[in-house]
């Protein structure tokens, strides 16, 4: 998945074939995420080198969004590696000055995920998780 669209439409198509518990409004929050990271990748990170994204259940023990206690929610992990072994940052005002004219991206997906992971490759690059409760 090298482009944002292309990613967006992998993890809709996924989400869809994951059924119904699926279709949440934690969908437009994981497609927003998706997007910006992949973004990210190609316009800071030298371009994607490579993308997963996939569904599992969230464990009531470690994810309080569940429906009721037997029926566990999913979420969406999603890992894109790129090119550039430097972190990913913004301005920690990125989200609160709207006359800013970018540094968003990297605010809004750790803003919007339950968890984020930044790791550099041995042989170069980075690999950054995300997890997104759906």
């Amino acid at each position: 998945m090298t482009t944002p669209a292309r990613a967006r439409r992998f993890v809709r198509q996924l989400l869809r074939d994951a059924g119904p518990a699926a279709a949440t409004d934690g969908e437009a929050d994981a497609l927003l995420a998706v997007s910006e990271l992949v973004t990210n990748a190609n316009l800071h990170g030298g371009g994607v080198t490579a993308f997963t994204a996939r569904t599992e259940a969230a464990s009531p023990a470690t994810d309080r969004s569940t429906v009721d206690d037997r029926t566990p929610r999913l979420r969406l992990r999603v890992v894109v590696e790129d090119a550039d072994s430097r972190p990913p940052r913004s301005h920690p005002r990125a989200l609160l000055d709207p006359a800013r004219p970018g540094g968003r991206g990297w605010a809004l997906v750790t803003r919007l995920a339950a968890t984020c992971e930044v790791t550099v490759l041995p042989g170069g690059g980075k690999r950054i998780s995300v997890t997104l409760a759906l």
